[in-house]
């Protein structure tokens, strides 16, 4: 944001500097035409006619409250209508001042406007790339705590169902671990992407849900209950990988709605606009 205000003034200051100067050349021609021999006695005509004074003795002089002045004293005097006369004597006459050319403001334009607009073009994919860049770098935290979760949780799981009479309970501190490590990644996507609900269903999963403390419970009933959990599980995980996988492709397209991310619920609907 600093940086299209600096751009953006800069582009500015000359160009009002370019109109303030071209205006008051306008105005100086003008002066000099309407104050010239050939136009002074027109000048008079004009101010008597637009009723901004009365004629003077002199057919260069203008009345003013009663008192007869010279054109340059009414210029002092009375500036605004002293160039309301000015202007209207000018534009009426086809050899009055021509209008102030523009040649030097286009120029100016021509070159500004360019710059303005590479700035801006440089500016906008600097900005792209770096949150390209960001957004890569928080998926690859994401995707890699993933599957290294996702990973420790099948081999926890079949532990358990290769586990024989007198061996030792497979230890879940690694699984609790790679859940924090998991959970953690998924809190700073969820900081910077609000509208993503879908972080918020992944974090509650690895919380309250199937991914969560529960996990790690209940295996010691016979092998045949602790195969079939370890299918059910197996569903789960691919579920929960394939969808920490879409908010990963997520990151690293930025600048895009994704709704799929935004859906209130996993199937799409009530989806956020």
């Amino acid at each position: 944001m600093r940086a299209w205000l600096v751009v953006g003034w800069l582009c500015l200051v000359p160009i009002l500097q370019a109109c303030g100067t071209g205006a008051d050349r306008a105005a100086d021609a003008r002066t000099v035409y309407c104050l010239g021999g050939g136009q002074r006695a027109a000048l008079a005509e004009a101010a008597v006619a637009l009723q901004l004074a009365m004629a003077g003795t002199a057919r260069d002089q203008v009345t003013v409250s009663g008192r007869e002045l010279t054109l340059e004293d009414w210029r002092k005097e009375r500036a605004p209508a002293f160039d309301r006369a000015c202007s209207a004597l000018a534009a009426a006459s086809k050899d009055g001042p021509a209008p102030a050319p523009s040649s030097g403001l286009d120029a100016l334009l021509a070159v500004l406007l360019p710059v303005a607009l590479g700035a801006g073009l440089t500016l906008v994919t600097a900005e792209w790339r770096s949150a390209r860049d960001l957004g890569r770098l928080r998926a690859d935290g994401v995707r890699t705590a993933a599957h290294a979760f996702v990973e420790a949780a099948r081999d926890y799981a079949g532990a358990w169902v290769g586990l024989k009479y007198g061996d030792a309970s497979p230890r879940d501190d690694l699984l609790g671990r790679l859940r924090g490590e998991l959970d953690g990644q998924l809190r700073r996507v969820e900081v910077v992407r609000r509208g993503w609900r879908a972080v918020g269903r992944l974090r509650a999963t690895l919380d309250s849900g199937p991914l969560g403390a529960s996990l790690s419970e209940g295996w010691q009933d016979a092998s045949p209950a602790r195969a079939e959990r370890e299918r059910r599980l197996e569903a789960v995980l691919a579920e929960f990988d394939a969808d920490c996988e879409r908010v990963a492709h997520g990151l690293e397209r930025p600048g895009r709605r994704h709704p799929e991310l935004r859906a209130a619920t996993p199937d799409g609907e009530g989806s956020a606009g």
